[in-house]
């Protein structure tokens, strides 16, 4: 009969029962009087057996750790050294593990106070997050050990002073960290790594994920060549490392615009049926389903150049700056179908946009006759040649000479432009967050500032996602009530147009309004609907702030003497400090659906009857909302103007 193999519970020694019947260096821990045993294996996360047997080297350690344990602080170190049969994390034996590097240990005791020895092991799979508690395995270390630590903790402290602020495989840079610095999370980064580092070369002094960093930290925040070498600790002169950086800049630079740009910017990397999926509701139902392009320039600005001719090209009259300027062409959703430039600072959107369809008929790839090309104002001198290529052009309606007010059919069409124009707006918003662009640039950066600005809306299309979806149910039939209000009339226009609600003496003036003020309530849902968006109601409380502080924290306005559910008030602009705009508001306290029957104003667009003005809108959201939740003005920004000195 083979003999019986027995082990201890606590290091799994190996011996025979022969073994453990003729020594006494094994002993049964099965009896109550060593239940203090029976926890620490507990503790360990190891089962109770119904024999356990120990052998005399353990028992001999857990009695010295028992003698000590009276003593010792409990907000001290814990762990004896004696891990490297069992993970350190979860306490658990046979278990597939890998040894811990310096840095772990320090980590473990640093963060959690646990010592481990150099031969300290972790499973393989990474068990656990926070290692499992362990009170009763106080740290006596000897002379050795406490060298060794200390040396461990130098070697960190030495490795910690030459390490750049980001590494891909180290845990001291969070998520947040890296969008701060970068505009991109670790896994972007790191697949954007992967996509330059067989062109990259590698060696000690540069990683191509280090490289990478570099490169959009400059993007991001502009710092100098120097500042980014101190941050990624860069051991060199002080021009060598401005040198090493720039170089590093200009290197990722080619090889992410070579791998991004080809696939993910430009008319050829997208076809016509894969464009027209980033239409919105509001693109198709306004302008139907062919193909809409959105066109707007955005600039960069420049420093001024000692050559007289780059300096006068340069120059904006407009902007009284020197800049250059790209053409932007995004569809409907955000999506950038290409920035192109850059173009001359002295050159206007037409003129850009007409020399673009000179020098190639890329438009002609994925356009086709009937398409429809959103544009702004700017644009007005080339809208003749979009309409002889076959483009249906819609653009914001604008003043003629000796006009004060566009036509209710022009203020209706500028509002569905602008409901789906204002996207090419949030793009540079979004584009211009990586400072580089936002401030201003070098001369020496225009010679390559094409290849960084495309790289960088390439990688927008590649790592980010829309700006804007705009196909769920709520914006089509938002969408489709705005076309059935295009065609309304305005009641109100007429009376006012006619003089019939001109004469003062109708009107009687309000000063405050009391709390039972007969004005139908208004919800945020209400006012969205009624507006046909949300900016007008993010207007609405600085020009009631405005309104309030004109007339002495009153709300002025006047209701008309013969029929109490007209309101007359008259609102400053924003833009002029004289400038007063007259607006009525029609509304019916007896009907819930449709409180608010009708609305006119004397500003530029307030003849629309798809959604309101912000006059109008500050109105209703004032008096049919914000008093109802006891809104106050913010008062943040008066501190601002009581700082600025008067003259």
């Amino acid at each position: 009969m083979l003999p019986k193999i027995i082990s201890c519970i606590w290091c799994s020694k190996i011996t025979k029962k022969n073994s453990f019947n003729q020594t006494k260096s094994w002993r049964n821990i099965c009896t109550k009087g060593y239940q203090w045993i029976h926890q620490l294996i507990e503790e360990r996360g190891s089962d109770l057996e119904t024999e356990m047997l120990i052998c005399s080297k353990c028992l001999t350690m857990l009695y010295k750790a028992r003698k000590c344990r009276g003593t010792a602080n409990g907000e001290g170190f814990c762990g004896d050294g004696n891990n490297e049969e069992y993970c350190i994390w979860c306490l658990k034996y046979s278990t597939e593990t890998v040894p811990l590097s310096a840095a772990e240990r320090i980590s473990l005791l640093c963060d959690y106070k646990i010592y481990c020895s150099s031969n300290a092991r972790r499973c393989v799979n990474r068990c656990l997050e926070i290692p499992v508690q362990r009170t009763n395995e106080p740290t006596r270390l000897t002379a050795k050990q406490t060298i060794s630590i200390l040396n461990d903790l130098i070697d960190e402290v030495n490795r910690i002073k030459l390490m750049p602020i980001f590494l891909e495989n180290d845990s001291v840079g969070s998520e947040e960290d890296f969008i701060a610095w970068t505009g991109w999370n670790l896994n972007q980064l790191m697949e954007m790594t992967s996509l330059i580092e067989p062109h990259m070369y590698k060696s000690k002094h540069r990683s191509p994920f280090g490289a990478v960093c570099m490169y959009w930290i400059k993007l991001k925040t502009n710092l100098s060549f120097r500042q980014i070498g101190t941050i990624f600790k860069i051991q060199t002169t002080k021009e060598s490392i401005r040198k090493r950086v720039e170089d590093t800049f200009h290197t990722v630079s080619t090889h992410l615009y070579n791998a991004l740009v080809p696939l993910h910017l430009g008319f050829h990397h997208i076809s016509r049926t894969d464009a027209l999926e980033h239409h919105t509701a509001y693109t198709k139902t306004f302008f139907g389903n062919n193909l809409s392009i959105i066109w707007d320039g955005t600039y960069i600005y420049t420093n001024k150049s000692e050559d007289h001719k780059l300096q006068q090209e340069t120059y904006s009259g407009q902007k009284s700056r020197h800049l250059i300027k790209f053409m932007s062409i995004i569809l409907p959703d955000g999506y950038v179908l290409d920035l192109i430039g850059p173009f001359k600072g002295k050159d206007n959107d037409a003129k850009i946009s007409k020399a673009i369809l000179d020098m190639n008929d890329n438009l002609s790839i994925i356009c086709e006759p009937g398409d429809t090309q959103i544009v702004d104002r700017g644009f007005r001198d080339v809208a003749g040649v979009f309409e002889d290529l076959g483009f249906a052009v819609k653009m914001p309606g604008f003043l003629k000479q000796g006009e004060k007010q566009l036509t209710a059919e022009q203020a209706n069409d500028t509002r569905m432009t602008t409901k789906t124009r204002w996207v090419v707006e949030s793009f540079h918003s979004q584009f211009k967050k990586w400072r580089f662009f936002s401030e201003r640039i070098s001369q020496d950066y225009i010679a390559y500032i094409d290849i960084l600005v495309r790289t960088v809306a390439a990688s927008l299309n590649k790592y980010r996602s829309r700006l804007y979806e705009g196909k769920s149910p709520e914006d089509y039939a938002l969408a489709n009530k705005m076309l059935l209000l295009k065609s309304r009339s305005s009641h109100l226009e007429q009376l006012i147009i006619n003089g019939d609600l001109s004469l003062r003496k109708q009107w009687n003036n309000i000063y405050d309004i009391e709390p039972d003020f007969n004005f139908p309530y208004l919800t945020l849902d209400f006012l969205r609907e009624y507006t046909c968006g949300i900016y007008q109601i993010k207007q609405s409380s600085s020009y009631a702030k405005a309104h309030l502080f004109n007339n002495d924290d009153q709300f002025e306005f006047q209701l008309f003497s013969s029929n109490d559910s007209l309101l007359h008030c008259r609102l400053h602009s924003k833009h002029s400090r004289t400038t007063k705009y007259y607006l009525c508001i029609q509304f019916d306290n007896d009907d819930d659906d449709d409180p608010i029957k009708d609305h006119y104003c004397q500003c530029k667009s307030g003849a629309r009857n798809l959604g309101c003005c912000s006059h109008v809108a500050t109105v209703l959201w004032y008096i049919g909302y914000a008093r109802h939740i006891s809104w106050t003005p913010p008062t943040r920004t008066d501190i601002f103007r009581e700082k600025i000195f008067d003259c």
